[in-house]
């Protein structure tokens, strides 16, 4: 029997902190002490006594696997290019798709919804191949960006990540959900990406967080 990291929570380092994301319980949160000592020795392989295991349990961080464990941190490669600059492809319609799929994101992403509305994106992911297919996903996302204006909704990262993923994954294509963080302040950002280019954001901020939670 071996242990993988709960649903919806992710984790990396940032600023020597060990930063977890858990979205069912909508919250950020370092492991230190003790509790850190135990997963960093877990995730070695090493012995844990029942006492250290019983505590880290209790975070809500794992969960029992009968296949292999999975307790690797959050990774990432984000690209430099992005359409923070597009200005082609403004069109009633796409104004119109992006309302649809901002509405339906500002409710999917409420503290009571993130974590299931991750779960649905997740498994809608795994069930499409976008091989092959990154000029028509950046084509449907400057359609996204050049039309967004119309919306009355304020921009903000994580709505805005949803809803083009919304989007996209209506059309058949299934982009990277990604969670940052960073600290000394703290910070949190999200953004969408493929291989290619950031989709939503800029590169430049993205690049200034450390991945914690990848959908897709």
């Amino acid at each position: 029997m071996n242990w993988m990291l709960a649903p919806g929570v992710g984790y990396c380092e940032a600023g020597g902190e060990l930063v977890f994301l858990d979205l069912a319980r909508d919250r950020y949160f370092a492991l230190r002490g003790a509790e850190r000592a135990s997963f960093e020795r877990l995730r070695s392989g090493e012995f844990n006594d029942s006492d250290a295991m019983t505590r880290l349990v209790r975070t809500g961080l794992l969960v029992r696997s009968d296949g292999v464990g999975g307790l690797e941190p959050a990774s990432a490669i984000v690209p430099a290019p992005d359409l923070s600059s597009a200005d082609d492809g403004f069109s009633l319609t796409a104004g119109i798709v992006a309302a649809r799929a901002l509405y339906w994101a500002r409710r999917a992403m409420r503290p009571s919804r993130i974590a299931g509305t991750v779960a649905e994106l997740a498994t809608a992911k795994r069930k499409i191949r976008s091989v092959g297919r990154e000029g028509e996903m950046l084509a449907i996302a400057a359609g996204y960006a050049a039309s967004r204006w119309v919306v009355p909704i304020s921009p903000r990262c994580l709505v805005d990540a949803l809803a083009l993923d919304h989007v996209l994954l209506k059309r058949g294509h299934a982009a990277t959900l990604v969670f940052g963080v960073r600290t000394q302040p703290f910070a949190a950002h999200s953004w969408l990406q493929t291989p290619e280019a950031v989709l939503t954001g800029t590169a430049a901020e993205a690049r200034n967080f450390t991945p914690i939670l990848v959908v897709g």
